[in-house]
């Protein structure tokens, strides 16, 4: 049975390397360790798989983790499933959900960006909603911003995302009036 370290600031803890255990210390950094939940004021990890990650700044290199939540929280070449974060960064990674005041996506791919200021440079994503972005070539399905600096390619923006919007709620008022209008004579019939 081989023994991986989880070295911390006060200690050091030995022989971790099953998927359900926990951890909490102030400081952790793993390598090629695979925890199901982690709570830390610093987290640093390499080669390593977490599920869940609370701590105030996260730092991930080549690791993935699935649901992140922290004030400061970036990634290089890893992969995420959910982050929660004050201030975003990722570079050359994989996002499926951001939620995060300042976000900064480099060489990245996203399915859904939630944030109040965006800075992308060669990503794609999703679906992005965004207050204000600045992108240096993002690519994206769906944008919902308020203030766009840069180059986007999008299928739809927020125009047409209103635009379709209200041509669809249009077509299915008129359908269901039609429908109303058929049933209604036939039962007073």
């Amino acid at each position: 049975m081989e023994e991986k370290k989880l070295s911390t600031e006060n200690s050091e803890v030995e022989g971790i390397e099953q998927k359900r255990e926990e951890l909490s210390a102030e400081a952790v950094n793993l390598s090629q360790v695979t925890l199901e939940e982690l709570s830390a004021d610093l987290v640093r990890m390499s080669e390593s798989g977490v599920g869940r990650i609370t701590a105030s700044e996260v730092e991930i290199r080549q690791g993935g983790v699935l649901q992140v939540k922290s004030e400061n929280f970036s990634t290089q070449q890893g992969f995420v499933g959910i982050a929660q974060a004050g201030e975003y960064n990722s570079t050359s990674g994989g996002i499926g959900l951001v939620l995060a005041d300042h976000a900064v996506i480099n060489e990245s791919q996203a399915g859904v960006i939630y944030a109040q200021t965006l800075v992308s440079n060669e990503s794609k994503a999703g679906i992005v909603v965004a207050q204000q972005l600045q992108a240096d070539t993002l690519r994206t399905t769906v944008l919902l911003a308020g203030r766009v600096n840069g180059s986007v390619e999008t299928m739809i923006d927020t125009p047409r995302a209103m635009l379709a919007g209200l041509s669809a709620g249009i077509a299915v008022g008129l359908v269901l009036l039609l429908m109303h209008l058929i049933t209604g004579r036939r039962s007073k019939n």
